[in-house]
Parts: structure tokens; sequence; C-alpha cells
């Protein structure tokens, strides 16, 4: 073991080496997002931390071309090395994968894994303009060549879609191994020399401690949006809301409709400013149920307090809860900014409990459900015999008449309930 340990201290001394002692593991096995990205982010930074390596688990259909070319950025200029390995057996890379792996300090595939089919799609059309194509071809085949590797394949990836096993691109240089798994990547690939920051550098693995690096809660919100299926079906409610909405004037479907549309398109902005996206959101419907009298009873508030919990918790640093943190400096500042936000959150989750309480005391439920007759409320429109509008009572929106002419903003009372239609009168204006 000392003879093992004066090795390695002499290989750093005298050599260009990078002593890895822990590997940093990122699962990509989904759509490539904003999500992505942040991942890899993270794990480069505590592989920078704490002398370790990056390996990227590809196991994906590809995705979006803006995240990929950013995470491409990323493993060019990173101080640690990054592995990509598509695995496990039977996996595939296509499309953004493969350009991901292409940029990756060592490539490497499972026995039983494919990549290629590059051609970009917008909209589900693949992208033939030549400005578009020949500007990606050219940036992954500079990439692939300052690695050593077959710069051809990246142009026919693209303008063909070409499709290779793991021995043919290994055979013809695409990537630099096959591994049955990672324990065997590691052995293979311990002591090859990379091409680390323009540098040859001998990577040493002293370590093989593996660390998954987890996706965070914003970024699992985007993984989960992103899938085809859910966002169709937020589409298809936000789709009915709208109609139910038209047909009821209720604006409370409206403001539904609004979320759920803006929700769907969270999958496409960036990881660092969903945080606050989504405490902007949540602060707005927390204020928008108590401009309009909790008339919602503390539905659509609640829902705004879920989203500012989940944007405050998002809007630090993504190790603050785990066991191992990412080093920082100024820690106090954080800490700080953290309490003040918690106060923030408790005070706005009380006024929420408080003014649900409030409504909800002013009468049973039970009395409210069986009759509303007597009960006074506000006119939301100008009502009259031939001209039925909306009122509001306890803090529910109601179609109403009225015999004689009403005014917006009057006092009124029920006098009759006819079906899903009051009659009123009104009191005071």
């Amino acid at each position: 073991m000392r003879k093992i340990a004066f090795f390695l201290l002499l290989l750093v001394v005298f050599s260009q080496a990078y002593v890895a002692s822990s590997v940093y593991v990122v699962e990509i096995n989904n759509v490539i997002g904003p999500y992505t990205l942040s991942q890899i982010q993270r794990a480069i930074s505590l592989a920078t931390q704490h002398n370790g390596l990056v390996l990227l688990l590809l196991s994906t259909p590809g995705g979006l071309a803006d995240p990929t070319l950013q995470i491409m950025k990323e493993i060019g200029n990173s101080p640690v090395p990054v592995v990509g390995y598509v695995y496990p057996d039977y996996s595939y890379a296509w499309s953004a994968g493969t350009y991901i792996l292409m940029s990756t300090h060592i490539a490497a595939m499972a026995p039983h894994t494919v990549i290629g089919s590059c051609q970009p799609i917008a909209g589900g059309t693949p992208i033939n303009e030549s400005k578009t194509l020949n500007a990606l071809i050219g940036y992954l085949e500079t990439v692939s060549k300052s690695y050593g590797r077959n710069g051809t394949f990246a142009r026919l990836c693209i303008t063909r879609n070409v499709n290779l096993g793991a021995e043919d691109a290994l055979k013809y240089r695409v990537i630099d191994v096959v591994a049955v798994d990672i324990g065997d990547l590691l052995k293979k690939i311990n002591g090859s020399v990379v091409l680390l920051r323009n540098q040859k550098t001998e990577l040493v693995i002293a370590g093989a401690e593996l660390r998954y690096v987890k996706p965070t809660l914003t970024e699992s919100l985007q993984i989960w949006i992103s899938d085809p299926v859910v966002s169709s079906v937020l589409s298809l409610l936000a789709f009915l809301l709208l109609l139910a909405a038209f047909l009821t004037g209720h604006p409370i479907a409206v403001a539904a409709a609004i979320i759920l549309l803006v929700v769907s398109m969270f999958s496409f902005l960036p990881t660092a400013w969903l945080g606050l996206a989504l405490i902007i959101m949540g602060a707005v419907l927390i204020m928008a149920e108590v401009l309009m009298g909790m008339s919602a009873h503390g539905a659509v508030a609640g829902v705004g307090a879920v989203l500012l919990i989940i944007g405050f918790l998002s809007a630090y640093p993504a190790n603050l809860f785990s066991g191992e943190l990412i080093h920082i400096r100024d820690w106090w500042l954080i800490q700080i900014g953290l309490y003040i936000n918690i106060a923030i959150l408790v005070g706005f989750i009380m006024f929420i409990v408080y003014k649900v309480v409030a409504v909800h005391r002013q009468r049973p439920p039970s009395e409210i459900l069986t009759s509303l007759k007597g009960v006074e409320g506000v006119a939301i429109d100008d009502l009259g015999p031939d001209s039925p509008g909306f009122v509001k009572v306890f803090g529910e929106y109601w179609k109403a008449v009225s015999g004689v002419p009403v005014r917006r903003g009057c006092r009124i009372r029920v006098v009759e309930i006819l079906g899903d239609t009051l009659k009123v009168e009104p009191v005071q204006c």
C-alpha cells in the first residue's frame, strides 16, 4: 500500500496528472433539458471541490438544443475530467445524447448500445436549412477532433443520421472505450491521457467511491413537466378550464387555466430562474385570492403557498440540505437570506390561515349549503329584471337576477333561490 501511495506521489510531482479520489455520477435517463445542465454543473462543482471526476451515464432519446450546447461548453471548460458512458446495456444515446458523449474527455459505451441520429428537429420536422446544419456540423466536428476522435462521424451523424453500435464506434475511433459496467470502465480508463483545458493530463483513479448527484426538487419538477403525457394532460386541462370560463364567466376558472399554461412552459425555463418564477407566481396567487375576498376559500392561496415553498427551497445551493456541501465563501450571507425568506414565508402562510378561518367563521358551512335566503353580499355586475349578472355571497360568485335595478358594488340580500340562480334585492348602495 505504501508503494502505491509513493508511486502516486511521484506521478503527481514529476508529471501532469490528475488524481481522482471519487466519482460523481449523473444519470441522464430522460429528455435532456435545463435540469440536465443544472445537474452537470453541480457535479462539476462538487468534483472540483473534492478532487473527483464526473461520470455521465447516458440513456436518452435526445433533448433541447440550447441546454445541450451549454453542456458541451461546460464540459470543455471543466477543470476536472468528465467521462461519458452509454449505459446500462441495451441503452441508446441518440441526438443530443450523442452530442454530449462526443464532447466528454473520455467517451465510452456498453457492448450492446447505440449512438447517432443527430439531425436537429423543430416541431417534429427535421431541419434541412444549411445555415443551421453547417453550424452544428462544424461545432461537433471540431469538438470531436479536439479529443482525437473521428470527425467524419460527426458530419454523417447530422447529415445522414448514421447510427453506430459500440464495437463499430470503437473501431472507427468515435469512442475511446467499450466497458461492460462501471467498475470495468474505471479500470480501463485508469492511467489514460485526457485533454484537460488544452493540456494532456494523465488520469489516475485513486478511489472508486461513487457519489450520485440526484435531481433537486426544482429539477424533478421540470423533469415531470417535460414528460409528453404530463404536458398533454396539462394542455387539455387548460383548454377545458378556458371553455368553462367562457361558459360561466367565473374568474377562478380563467386564473386556473393561466396557471396551467404557465406551468407547462416551465420545462423550457433555465433551472436557475425557475425558483424566482415559482416565488413570483406563488405570491401573485396568494394576493389574487386575498383581493378577491378569499372567494376560493384558500384553495388558490394554498397552491400559491406550495409554489412559494418550492421556490424558496430551490433558491439556495442544491446541496444545502444534503450530507455533502459545496464550499461557499461568505456562507453567513446565505444563512441570513435563508432566515429572512423563511420568516416571510411563514408570515404569508399565517396570513392565509387567518383569512381562511375568518371567512369560514362568518357562517357554518352546513348552513351555507342548505340555505342562502336572507344572506347579504355584494353585486359584482349591474343587475336588473332582464339583465342577470354575478354577485358575491360568502366569498363565492353566484349568478343572480333582481326585480329592481341594482348597480355594481351595491350591497344585496338573497330573496329566493331559483335553481342555480339567486334572486336578490338591494340593501345599500
